[in-house]
C-alpha cells in the first residue's frame, strides 16, 4: 500500500498553549530568524524552540490562520501564493536564517528561494520521507533512492513537490541549508488525531483490537522534535539531509508500544491482537481504521527508516510518554475530546461499534 500521501500535515489546528520545550543546544549567538507560515502545527513548533533558544523570530504569513499566536512577534503580512511579489518586503532585511515548514507547492519553494538566496544565510526546509522510492528496502538513509519525477506536473502529488522543493534549496542555498525529512508527525496540535486515537482507546478500557501479531514496527516523530530540530540545525550550520523518526532510537512493535502506552496511561484495557489476514477479509484498512499500522507484509521499509544520521549529532527524542501526555491535553485544550472515530464527523479509526462486532466475528473465527 502507498503510504506517502498519510504523511501529509494540512489540516488547520487551534489555538496554541503556553508549552516548555527543553532543548539540548549549546549558547548559540542570537540569530534573526524567519519563519515562512508558522501558526498551524509544526510551524508552532519551530516557533517555539527558536524563541525558547533565545533567537529574534519574524513570521511571515497571511495573518489569517490563528493570527491569535505569538502576537508579541514580528508578523509581516503576505501571500505565497501571489507569486514572487509577495516575497518583496522580506528583502528589505538580511536573515541569518529561513526556516520554511512547507506550503501546499514546490513552485513557492522555488519563488521563495529565488527571492531570498541574497538576502538570507541559511535555509531550512522540512521536507518527508515521501520523497523515497522503495518502502520495501529496510533501513532507509539519507542516501537511499528517491523518487523519480515526471515531467508532466499535472501527475505530481505530495511527495513529488516535497522533492522539487528539496531541489529548490539545494540550488538556491548550495552549501548553506538543512533539510528534513520526518516520518508520520504527531503530539502537540496535531490535527490527524492517530496518536490520539490509541490514547483514547487504552484510556476508555474494555475490549480493543490490537493490529496483526503485534511484531509490525511503529515510527512517529514528536512535532517538538521537528521545530527543536530545525533551531540546532540553524544554529549549527548542518548543511545536509536527516530523516527524523522515533519515537526511540532503536525500532520499537506494536507489541512494545502499546505495552508501554498502556502503562504510562495506566489503562485496563484488554488488548486483543487480532490476524492481519482477517482484518483484510474484513475491509479494516492499515494507518485509516487502525492509524499509523502499516505491516510489514504491505510496505516493509516504512517504518523501519534510519534516524542514525540525525542520532549521531547528539539529538535526543522526547521521551514517547511526552508525546501521550500532548496529545491527550492538546485534544482537551482544542474541544475535541469527544472524537466519534471512523463516522462522517471523525473519519480516523475504527466507531466502537463496528470494534465489537469484528472482535466477536474473531472469537467465533477461534473456536
Amino acid at each position: 500500500m502507498l503510504r506517502r500521501n498519510f504523511l501529509r500535515v494540512g489540516a488547520p489546528a487551534m489555538i496554541l498553549g503556553c508549552r516548555s520545550l527543553s532543548l539540548i543546544l549549546t549558547k548559540a549567538k542570537k540569530l534573526n530568524v524567519l519563519v515562512l507560515g508558522g501558526t498551524n502545527f509544526v510551524g508552532p513548533a519551530v516557533v517555539n524552540a527558536a524563541v525558547r533558544a533565545g533567537h529574534s523570530v519574524t513570521l511571515f504569513n497571511r495573518g489569517i490562520s490563528n493570527p491569535q499566536l505569538f502576537s508579541s512577534l514580528e508578523l509581516i503580512t503576505g501571500d505565497r501564493e501571489k507569486g514572487v511579489e509577495a516575497y518583496q518586503p522580506l528583502t528589505k532585511f538580511h536573515w541569518d536564517v529561513v526556516i520554511d515548514v512547507w506550503p501546499e507547492k514546490s513552485y513557492m519553494v522555488d519563488e521563495a528561494t529565488r527571492t531570498l538566496a541574497g538576502h538570507a544565510d541559511y535555509y531550512v526546509f522540512i521536507s518527508s520521507i515521501a520523497v523515497y522510492q522503495n518502502f520495501q528496502e529496510v533501513g532507509i538513509n539519507e542516501e537511499s533512492n528517491v523518487i523519480d519525477l515526471p515531467l508532466d506536473r499535472s501527475n505530481w502529488g505530495y511527495a513529488e513537490e516535497k522533492l522539487a522543493s528539496e531541489l529548490h534549496v539545494q540550488k538556491r542555498f548550495e552549501n548553506r541549508h538543512t533539510i528534513l525529512r520526518p516520518g508520520p508527525i504527531t503530539g502537540w496540535r496535531d490535527p490527524a488525531f492517530d496518536l490520539y486515537y490509541w490514547c483514547t482507546k487504552l484510556r476508555r478500557g474494555g475490549e480493543v483490537i490490537a493490529p496483526g501479531s503485534g511484531m509490525d514496527f511503529l515510527q512517529f516523530i514528536d512535532v517538538k522534535d521537528v521545530g527543536r530540530f530545525c533551531t540546532i540545525a540553524a544554529e549549527r550550520h548542518h548543511n545536509s539531509i536527516y530523516n527524523m523518526t522515533g519515537p526511540e532510537p532503536e525500532l520499537i512493535t506494536w507489541k512494545d508500544f502499546l505495552r508501554k502506552a498502556s502503562g504510562h496511561l495506566d489503562s485496563g484495557t484488554d488488548l486483543i491482537w487480532v490476524d492481519e489476514d482477517f482484518l483484510a477479509q474484513h475491509n479494516v484498512r492499515s494507518f485509516s481504521d487502525l492509524p499509523l499500522w502499516a505491516p510489514l507484509s504491505e510496505d516493509r521499509g516504512f517504518m523501519q527508516i534510519s534516524s542514525k544520521k540525525l542520532l549521531a549529532t547528539g539529538f535526543k527524542l522526547t521521551p514517547v510518554e511526552q508525546t501521550l501526555d500532548d496529545c491527550l491535553q492538546w485534544s482537551t485544550e482544542s474541544g475535541r475530546n469527544d472524537l466519534k472515530f471512523g463516522t462522517e464527523t471523525d473519519g480516523v479509526g475504527l466507531d466502537r461499534e463496528k470494534e465489537l462486532k469484528l472482535l466477536q466475528q474473531w472469537k467465533e473465527s477461534q473456536g
